[in-house]
């Protein structure tokens, strides 16, 4: 009977981190990616650039130009940093290292081949 509490105790841990990763990732990319395939094919463009913005030209190279990069940038990316750092620290606290270990932790062709398939559902 004290196996039952350990067992559901273990398994919560996965859980909320695959509700994290499942919910953190359809509202920072795979939504807004989704909604953004259907503008892309009826006005055919994706909006502004980052660089350029509402510019026919980039702007030419100066400290002011990579200043305003970087800030339209991180405004761009904000909500998928801090998904990647919940998700991170995550990974650390809710999953048992050993089964970690076990199903990520080798080298072998079958365990690079799921590690990779996990990662793909982040990429844009």
């Amino acid at each position: 009977m004290r196996a039952e509490p350990k067992r559901s105790a273990a398994l919560a841990g996965p859980l909320v981190l695959a509700v994290l990763f499942v919910g953190g990732l359809y509202y920072v990319k795979w939504g807004p990616y989704y909604h953004r395939a259907f503008v892309a094919a009826s006005q055919h463009s994706i909006g502004a650039s980052l660089v350029s913005g509402k510019l026919a030209t980039p702007p030419p190279p100066s400290v002011e130009a990579a200043l305003g990069y970087a800030w339209a940038y991180g405004k761009s990316i904000w909500q998928a940093m801090v998904l990647g750092l919940l998700l991170g620290a995550g990974v650390q606290a809710l999953v048992p290292r050993d089964w970690l270990v076990r199903v990520l932790g080798s080298m072998k062709f079958s365990r690079v081949a799921l590690a990779g398939l996990i990662s793909t559902a982040g990429m844009m």
